[in-house]
């Protein structure tokens, strides 16, 4: 029973190669009649496909093909599908284990394709030489040639050559000992090529994976991995690589005394050897069919598996010898094509000897008649030189009376600028002299009370008035020179904005811990609702002065036992900053009216100019903020400035403050 059983599923894997094979062959059909139905460049690269079809079943026909279509694109001068000919042939050679002839082939290809640029081509060829070098031992050019292959492919984004590359690292780092490496790079090649579903890329990942266990001693691991590699391809196709798993399962359970299912792998590889004609897998089937053999004890049948492989054998070398010979042939051929066409090149120099005789003679007496329309066209161009020259002195005469005319508008324009900077200058200087002279009268007046009448009196309230009115003044006066200092730096355009990221906080409470004692006098209560590090990109010293200004003009507007708060409110671009009090508040038209430099006497008689704010408007422009103002009549002001959290552009300043909903009432 259990030998039917066997034999059904032979038969029934028998079947299923049948079917694997025809479509292959339907595949070659298919690129036959496509080789025969198309002509020029199409016609080649379908020649060079069908000869790829061939590789793994058989190559000595394979390498036949690929030289015929090599010969072909030399005649057609298609230097690209030169170049493929060339790295299809080195490909060819070294599967059917010609090495010497592969390098020969890989190298001229790699000359060639660099010659031209071949970018791609030039990648894949580097790559194959690498996986060549490897296979003969010669590790360190293998792995140069990695590198290189893997740079390339990694400029043009090729993740399938980048997935080849990491399993040939992994190969190399197994030549080198270096497991925990090798089998690193060996497993993620194999990721990568399931990732990109590529069935000769998951084919070649596995076995070198295989490989490497095998060769660790590893035997289950092996068996597991060419387990999965047989299972993968007998869902996607059943072509030599099978076969060769097949093989190489029935080698590994040899190896594990595990004879029983080292025989049934090994047939199931004699079956794919049998449809696909393949001399090498009939080879490795009968040299392993021999250690079974052996392994039983079987002599006879060990010798005679033995011979048929060493037949087998015999025969690849004869396939190869017969390659050589075709190569030859192939070289002679092109040698005598190369004669030919040396021979047709001495002939058409000949003719272009004379060729060209006759083309001195007509050039010569071209060039006469060009020499002819020349002097023509010189006495033709002299004569319109003269006339636009006349023209050009009368353009001459009229652009110098228009740029006269210019010049004297732009005088006048000068004068009306510098009349105008002067009443601003006059005005400015009358309203600071007003105010400076109040305020330094108030304190020569109180100085001189003090100092003549002796007989004045003071209770300790009314001393405490009287030099706080004075300390008032003097702060004034203090204040008006600090602002005119900077207004005149301002306006000698000697102040420039130094822009860094600020913390807003520390301005704040520097402001109120200079200004504080001021409030006090008047019993008014100056407090911050700020108690967060907020960053602000502006110039410190600037924003500071603003601040200032802002918090003086509310002390002097704010009766006594008042409150001004500091409040501040984090946008997502912006940070704005408000001093809200409570004091006497303005009409609209005093609002409107600030930025003309009004000004208006505080509740204790204060003085001040419309230099501060005016001063504040240029600061805050030169930062990239600006500053508004809402008020109610007896019920306080809010004087509100705003600058950005981080470096803007003007473009991008622009476009964020049409988005701002803190543009309200006044925008100075």
């Amino acid at each position: 029973m259990k030998k039917i059983t066997y034999i059904f599923i032979i038969l029934c894997f028998i079947v299923k190669i049948s079917i694997a094979n025809s479509g292959t062959q339907t595949k070659i059909d298919s690129l036959k009649n496509l080789t025969a139905n198309t002509s020029g460049r199409d016609k080649l690269e379908n020649f060079l496909e069908y000869s790829r079809a061939h590789w793994e079943f058989d190559t000595p026909r394979a390498i036949q093909l690929t030289n015929e279509a090599l010969a072909l694109a030399k005649n057609l001068d298609y230097n690209e599908q030169v170049a493929k000919a060339m790295y299809y042939l080195g490909r060819a050679y070294h599967i059917n284990n010609q090495h010497d002839q592969s390098l020969k082939f890989l190298l001229d290809a790699k000359r060639f394709s660099e010659q031209y640029k071949f970018l791609e081509i030039n990648a894949e060829i580097t790559l194959q030489l690498g996986i060549v070098y490897h296979q003969l031992g010669n590790y360190k050019k293998s792995f140069i040639f990695c590198e290189e292959a893997n740079s390339t492919f990694n400029l043009l984004q090729n993740k399938k050559g980048l997935a080849r590359c990491t399993s040939l690292k992994g190969l190399y780092y197994k030549s080198r000992n270096m497991d925990t490496f090798a089998l690193d790079f060996l497993n993620r090649g194999l990721e990568s090529a399931k990732e990109l579903n590529d069935d000769e890329l998951v084919c070649d990942a596995l076995n070198n994976l295989g490989t490497f266990y095998t060769e660790k001693g590893n035997i289950l691991e092996a068996i597991k991995v060419y387990k999965e590699a047989v299972s993968y391809h007998r869902d996607n196709s059943l072509n030599y690589n099978v076969g060769l798993f097949e093989l190489n399962l029935g080698v590994l359970y040899l190896k594990h005394n595990e004879n029983d299912k080292a025989l049934t792998h090994l047939k199931e590889g004699h079956a794919i050897a049998k449809k696909l004609k393949s001399h090498r897998l009939y080879s490795s089937y009968y040299d392993y069919l021999s250690q079974y053999y052996t392994n039983k004890k079987s002599y006879s049948e060990a010798l005679s598996t033995y011979q048929k492989a060493q037949a087998y054998k015999d025969s690849i070398i004869r396939d190869q010898q017969t390659n050589n010979i075709t190569d030859l042939e192939v070289q002679q051929a092109t040698r005598n094509k190369d004669i030919e066409n040396q021979r047709l090149t001495e002939l058409n120099q000949s003719k272009d000897i004379k060729i060209f005789r006759q083309y001195t003679i007509g050039l010569s007496l071209l060039l006469a008649l060009i020499v002819g329309f020349f002097v023509l066209f010189i006495r033709i161009r002299n004569n319109r030189k003269q006339r636009e020259i006349l023209q050009l002195e009368k353009s001459m005469a009229d652009q110098h009376a228009d740029e006269m005319f210019e010049k004297k508008e732009a005088l006048q324009r000068s004068e009306d600028a510098l009349k105008t900077a002067n009443e601003t200058k006059d005005k400015m200087f009358s309203l600071i002299a007003h105010d400076l002279r109040g305020s330094v009268g108030n304190i020569s007046n109180g100085l001189r009370m003090l100092l003549t009448e002796e007989d004045l009196v003071l209770s300790e309230e009314e001393t405490k008035e009287f030099l706080g009115s004075l300390f008032h003044s003097a702060d004034n006066s203090y204040e008006l020179l600090e602002n005119l200092l900077a207004w005149a730096r301002n306006q000698s355009h000697s102040i420039t904005p130094s822009l860094e990221m600020v913390d807003l906080e520390s301005i704040i409470l520097s402001n109120l811990e200079l200004l504080s004692e001021l409030g006090k006098i008047k019993s008014i209560k100056i407090f911050t609702s700020t108690d967060n590090k907020i960053d602000v990109f502006c110039d410190r010293n600037m924003v500071h002065t603003v601040l200032r200004n802002f918090i003086s003009n509310a002390i002097k507007f704010t009766n006594k036992s008042g409150i001004i708060e500091i409040r501040t409110e984090v946008k997502e671009h912006f940070v704005s900053v408000s001093v809200i009090d409570n004091g006497v508040g303005m009409r609209k038209d005093q609002i409107q009216n600030i930025h003309k430099g009004f000004t208006t006497d505080g509740t204790a008689n204060e003085k001040g100019t419309g230099i501060g704010l005016a001063l504040c408007r240029d600061f805050l422009a030169k930062n990239n903020g600006w500053f508004n103002v809402q008020s109610e009549v007896d019920k306080g002001s809010t004087f509100t400035f705003t600058v950005p959290r981080r470096p803007l552009s003007k473009r991008r300043f622009s476009e964020l403050v049409k988005k701002e909903d803190s543009f309200s009432l006044l925008n100075i």
